[in-house]
């Protein structure tokens, strides 16, 4: 069985839990009425008389070899009038298992049974007050229930099986569940999941190791997991949530004004053939040197040197135009870094991620593919610079991290930072996992994987060593 099974199936004792009534038929009610703070005075006297059994018997739990006990000290306690002249104390503490141990000699009992017998030894008279209530019935009456700490549930009536990882303990549902998206956890027994890094989520519910922790992609985008990047869903799908994997189809014959959309409300049907969507969401036609065909979402581009007749053409035939047929139209040669737009008639300056080296021309030259301009008007190829801050340096990721590229937005760098396995932090800090994760001078080891585990010494246990044999 692998260490992580083991882990699975681990179990501790349950907590077990003793509640006794010892009741008072001729108990005084006018008197005990007339006492300040009785509730407190009355558990401090039944937990002086359970102190008193305790230093015999070690009913509250403790370690004869260590030469320690528990103090009892977590009792609680309750009165009750059930009749005019009838008192009832219920008291509830954390209980040693049966069978228990006497301090002195060797030799062993039960709970019930030597309280019983400090009932009937007049225990609970021991103090002034308790004495108030009168002389208590012989008769104790007893029982006892087993609960499990947060991070464990209750299996065979007083077994705790710790939470494996990958789960947390609900304290509402009080049962292990998965860890919800968004979330892991690597240890056993906990109560709550670790959130992964800011920006990053996780492919499904129950993950166990940070390093399933991926880059978070925006609601409209995708995240590749070839790629590790976060792209856009296009012009023929949307997706409302963050973190997905992949974006849903819009119904048929529509599409999306922009390449990010978020609502199936965004899919709307498609422009004829020569026009496009503008950023209003109303059809416009192609302009000059453009064409659409039916099924085309965008306008498409003539091939270099040709243009067509006029605006809204439907098809690649209508480019039949050279460009110096129409040179006469040209207002003035436009300079570098800019272009004739034939439907404004002027010379624009060329957008971000294109450039134009030479002069009079009538249409921006696209950066190679990865790169873009930070500038308007870019005017030569050497302005292209890689949209890829981790390829060209420009992250600031710690050394330990891997950096993850991401779609620029609004042309300004975007990139993300994960830690290497074996590492956790927000990735521009990175700190080994390994660093104060196990107890009682265990070893910790990686696997290929970076995934910690704990070597015991002699005598412990647990994921983190932290349990005492």
């Amino acid at each position: 069985m692998t260490q992580e099974a083991a882990a699975i199936r681990e179990t501790v004792p349950a907590v077990r839990v003793v509640r006794f009534q010892v009741d008072y038929p001729n108990a005084s009610i006018e008197n005990i009425q007339k006492i300040p703070k009785w509730n407190a005075i009355m558990r401090s006297s039944v937990l002086a008389s359970l102190r008193f059994i305790n230093k015999h018997w070690l009913i509250c739990g403790g370690s004869k070899t260590e030469k320690k006990m528990n103090d009892c000290g977590k009792v609680q306690v309750t009165g009750e009038i059930v009749q005019p002249k009838y008192y009832r104390i219920n008291a509830t503490f954390i209980s040693e298992r049966d069978p228990i141990r006497n301090v002195k000699v060797d030799a062993t009992s039960t709970v019930y049974a030597v309280v019983q017998i400090g009932l009937r030894g007049g225990i609970f008279q021991y103090t002034n007050a308790l004495k108030i209530l009168g002389k208590p019935s012989q008769l104790l009456t007893f029982d006892e229930a087993f609960f499990c700490y947060r991070g464990s549930t209750l299996i065979d009536q007083d077994k705790c099986i710790l939470c494996e990882p990958g789960r947390y303990h609900n304290i509402l549902s009080k049962k292990c569940e998965h860890c919800p998206r968004g979330y892991y956890q690597h240890r056993s027994g906990r109560p709550r999941c670790e959130k992964c890094p800011r920006g990053y989520t996780t492919l499904m519910t129950g993950s166990v190791y940070v390093t399933s922790c991926v880059v978070e992609c925006s609601a409209g985008y995708f995240l590749n997991e070839i790629t590790g990047k976060c792209e856009p869903c296009g012009y023929l799908a949307y997706q409302p949530n963050p973190g997905s994997t992949n974006c849903l189809p819009c119904p048929q014959n529509t599409v999306t004004v922009h390449m990010n959309s978020t609502l199936i409300d965004q899919c709307i049907a498609n422009c004829p053939a020569g026009e496009e969507h503008s950023f209003d969401s109303s059809c416009k036609p192609c302009q000059r040197g453009f064409f659409k065909e039916p099924n085309d979402v965008l306008c498409r581009p003539c091939d270099p040197a040709f243009i067509t007749e006029s605006v809204g053409s439907t098809s690649e035939k209508s480019c039949i135009l050279r460009i110096p047929e129409y040179a006469s139209i040209i207002p003035a040669n436009c300079q570098q870094g800019q272009y004739l737009n034939w439907h404004h008639k002027k010379c624009l300056n060329c957008s971000y991620g294109y450039y134009q080296d030479e002069i009079g021309s009538y249409y921006c030259k696209q950066c190679p593919t990865g790169t873009t301009t930070r500038i308007l008007g870019a005017t030569s190829i050497e302005t292209c610079v890689s949209t890829n801050q981790c390829a060209n340096g420009e992250h600031r990721c710690h050394w330990l991290a891997a950096c993850i590229d991401l779609p620029d937005k609004e042309n300004k760098p975007t990139y993300s930072c994960r830690c290497q396995p074996g590492f956790v932090g927000n990735g521009f800090t990175c700190t080994d996992i390994c660093l104060n994760l196990c107890y009682n001078n265990a070893e910790c080891i990686k696997t290929s994987r970076g995934e910690p585990r704990c070597i015991c010494k002699a005598g412990y246990r647990g994921l983190r060593c932290e349990i005492r044999k």
